[in-house]
C-alpha cells in the first residue's frame, strides 16, 4: 500500500513511522501494564486516555490549522532576525532532507521533556509533597492540558530547520543556522539536560536518585508514546503542508534560495574590498 499526503509520496516513510509508533507503544503498555503491576506498583487503565488527549491531541488540533503552524514559523524567524540578524542576511538552501524514523524520535524527546518539566514545576510551585499524585488521570489532566499547549509551540523552530534557512554575515565570514538557536534548548541535547534536571528537582524535595529515576521512567512509559505519536503525524501530514506556503512567503520577504553559500559570500565581500 502506498501512502499519499498532500499528494507526495511517503510509502516507506509513512510504514516505518506506523511501524515504528506501534513498536512504541506496544513496549509502553507491556511495561505499564505488565511490569509494574508485577513490581506492586498500580496501572490505572482510564488514566491513559487522557494522557493522549492532553499531549497528543491538543498540539495536533493546533498543528492542524495551517494559519497556526505558518505563525509559530514566522515569529520564530522574526525572534531571531531581532536578536541575532543585524548586519546579516537569510538565505536558503534548495535540498530538502527526507523524512526519518530516527529524526522523529530525536524531536519527541524534546516534547516530552518539556511535558514532564512542566508537570514537576507546577506540583513544586503548589508545594506538593509527593508528585505520585499525578498518577490520577484527572489530577493530572489540566497540567498536562498546559504542557500539551506549550508543545504546541514546538513547530516553529523545527519549521525553520526544514526551511534550511541560512543568515549569512559577509563582514564577520559566518554562516549561521537560525534553528541552531532553538535546538539548544529544545533539540535532543536540551531535552536531555531538562530531563537531568527533573531528577534533580526530584531528589532536592527529598526523593532518592533511584526513586527520582523510577519516576521518570514512569513518565516516560506514559507520556512518550502520545508525544512521539503526534511527531509522526506532524512529519507526516503537517509539514509537507506547511512547507511550499512558507517558501513562497520566504521569496516575498527577499529570502533568496542558493545553491552556494562559498559564491553567496564572494559576491557580498567582494565589493566591500573595493570600498574600505
Amino acid at each position: 500500500m502506498v501512502f499519499r499526503l498532500c499528494g507526495r509520496p511517503v510509502d516507506r516513510a509513512g510504514k516505518a513511522h506506523i511501524l515504528g509508533f506501534a513498536v512504541v507503544l506496544g513496549v509502553a503498555l507491556l511495561l505499564h501494564y505488565g511490569l509494574l503491576p508485577a513490581l506492586g506498583r498500580r496501572a490505572g487503565i482510564r488514566e491513559t486516555p487522557a494522557y493522549f488527549l492532553a499531549v497528543a491531541l491538543v498540539p495536533v488540533a493546533l498543528w492542524l490549522i495551517p494559519a497556526f503552524s505558518r505563525a509559530l514559523a514566522r515569529g520564530a524567524f522574526e525572534a531571531h532576525r531581532k536578536l541575532f540578524g543585524k548586519g546579516g542576511v537569510y538565505v536558503r538552501l534548495p535540498g530538502s532532507e527526507p523524512i526519518r524514523l530516527r529524526d522523529t524520535l530525536l524531536m519527541s524527546i524534546g516534547p516530552f521533556a518539556i511535558d514532564v518539566l512542566v508537570m514537576a514545576e507546577i506540583l513544586f510551585l503548589q508545594g506538593t509533597a509527593d508528585l505520585r499524585q499525578l498518577v490520577v488521570g484527572f489530577v493530572a489532566f489540566p497540567i498536562l492540558l498546559l504542557a500539551g499547549l506549550l508543545t504546541s509551540l514546538l513547530p516553529g523552530a523545527w519549521l525553520l530547520d526544514a526551511l534550511d534557512l541560512r543568515l549569512v554575515n559577509a563582514t564577520r565570514g559566518e554562516v549561521i543556522r537560525p534553528a541552531e538557536w532553538f535546538e539548544r534548548t529544545l533539540g535532543p541535547v536540551g531535552a536531555v539536560a531538562i530531563l537531568v534536571g527533573f531528577v534533580t528537582l526530584l531528589h532536592t524535595s527529598g526523593y532518592s536518585y533511584e526513586s527520582a529515576l523510577f519516576l521518570l521512567g514512569l513518565w516516560a512509559v506514559r507520556l512518550f508514546p502520545a508525544v512521539f505519536g503526534a511527531v509522526c503525524v506532524y512529519r507526516l501530514v503537517i509539514e509537507p503542508q506547511v512547507l511550499p506556503t512558507l517558501g513562497a512567503w520566504c521569496a516575498r520577504s527577499g529570502i533568496e534560495t542558493r545553491k552556494s553559500l562559498p559564491s553567496v559570500l564572494s559576491e557580498w565581500v567582494a565589493p566591500k574590498a573595493r570600498n574600505p
